[in-house]
């Protein structure tokens, strides 16, 4: 089966409109799709489904597949059903008790037919057969929906996978199925060779979309700027992203993005990174947190210390600070010591702001719009006012594109600004 690479910001459209499309589905007495997302280990496929869920008021049910052992635990275990007539017992208008044999018949376990109420009767018809008891993970209905996440799918045992065959593709086992509003997502690694995985043959593979996705620092950016990492550790990942999380040509790689994760909430209580006890004890935490036998990490750390990069101004201050404080501090940074601009940090300082905007607009605690336009026209007319540039027009157009796409009806009247309409004209 044909694997689509998509980036980790394409993921979140691809989640909406597969959820979308099983709804419609449904109403056309379809079954839902399930999808898979494939990518190397932390890079975020867990979290962004989750987050997914969270945007839509979903419930969210996530099962572990390399922890389960045997098939009961994902398909439920075998119980006794019996073939049943339901009759229910209904007052009419004049007051007389009528009994309703309903149509049909339907299969009953021995609790759901001790559990019937005083109104209903019920003949066993004398089949029976053996069905399968739902299992406790399997979610309620919910009318906004649910995601069921099968995480690490490829590192279940072989077994399991024979057992999921017609749970993914169905959404059913034998005699119990999940709730209408259903989307079953897949997280899996690779099958390259590196990774402890079992291969899935055609039959298993076209039950689902499967879709590559690659790394996006952009993505990540958002998503640790929302998740409250400490911006010291921001700024490293967006200066050495490439150099952490790429593999070099043996095939190693010194961590994944959630690995660094780990890092950084461990050294986000250490407050002074120029202190030289300091910077030994934050190399001696990487040592325990990656791989890095040749001292990459160590090397890109010192020259992150020595160009001030843990320094930089952070995009709350950006935002909310007045702005004869932060224009020279905007100004000092974006510039070196003999007067060249710096790109790779206003591209940082750029995405930092943008990521930051966006999370407060989704916050309780709402920005004013207005804030947000008057500080966009302030880094737009400090060169016209005799200060030096702060962004370009790329990083311009970068920051309006990504403050105004995912909240539209907040940042519409920045359209209206002449300024800032003319950038991305």
């Amino acid at each position: 089966m044909a694997t689509t690479t998509v980036s980790m910001k394409d993921v979140k459209n691809i989640l909406n409109y597969m959820i979308d499309n099983n709804l419609e589905r449904e109403k056309n007495s379809q079954t839902p799709i399930a999808l898979s997302l494939e990518a190397n280990a932390g890079i975020g496929k867990t979290s962004i489904v989750k987050q997914v869920a969270e945007d839509r008021g979903m419930g969210f049910t996530k099962i572990n597949m390399s922890q389960l052992e045997e098939a009961g635990d994902i398909i439920g275990f075998p119980q006794m059903e019996y073939e049943c007539q339901i009759a229910k017992k209904i007052k009419d208008t004049d007051g007389n008790i009528k009994v309703n044999v309903l149509p049909g018949t339907v299969w009953l376990n021995a609790k759901q037919m001790e559990s019937k109420d005083a109104n209903t009767a019920i003949r066993q018809t004398g089949k029976t057969r053996m069905g399968y008891a739902k299992p406790a993970w399997v979610p309620e209905y919910n009318d906004a929906g649910n995601i069921v996440l099968l995480d690490d799918y490829v590192r279940a045992n072989p077994q399991l996978l024979q057992a999921c065959m017609d749970l993914v593709l169905e959404q059913k086992y034998v005699s119990w199925s999940f709730p209408k509003k259903t989307t079953i997502v897949l997280t899996n690694n690779p099958d390259d060779g590196t990774n402890n995985v079992n291969s899935l043959d055609e039959a298993q593979r076209t039950r689902f979309l499967n879709f590559e996705v690659a790394f996006d620092i952009d993505a990540w950016a958002r998503w640790a700027e929302c998740s409250g990492i400490d911006g010291r550790c921001i700024n490293f990942v967006m200066s050495y992203y490439n150099e952490l999380f790429q593999a070099d040509e043996d095939g190693n790689r010194i961590c994944n993005p959630r690995s660094f994760v780990m890092f950084a909430d461990t050294i986000t209580g250490i407050k002074d990174w120029d202190n030289a006890e300091n910077q030994t004890f934050i190399n001696m935490i990487a040592k325990g947190c990656f791989k890095d036998e040749h001292g990459r990490f160590s090397k890109m750390f010192i020259a992150f210390i020595r160009n001030k990069m843990h320094l930089l101004i952070q995009p709350k201050d950006m935002l909310l600070g007045g702005w004869d404080r932060i224009k020279p501090i905007l100004e000092q940074s974006v510039y070196d010591a003999d007067g060249k601009y710096r790109p790779d940090i206003a591209s940082i300082l750029e995405r930092r702001f943008s990521n930051y905007v966006g999370t407060w607009l989704s916050s309780d605690e709402k920005t004013p719009i207005e804030k947000v336009k008057n500080r966009m026209i302030d880094f737009i007319d400090n060169e016209e006012k005799g200060g030096k540039r702060l962004f370009n027009k790329d990083l311009f157009y970068h920051m309006i594109k990504t403050i105004t796409s995912e909240h539209k009806n907040q940042t519409n009247k920045l359209m209206f600004e002449p300024k800032i309409a003319t950038l991305i004209s």
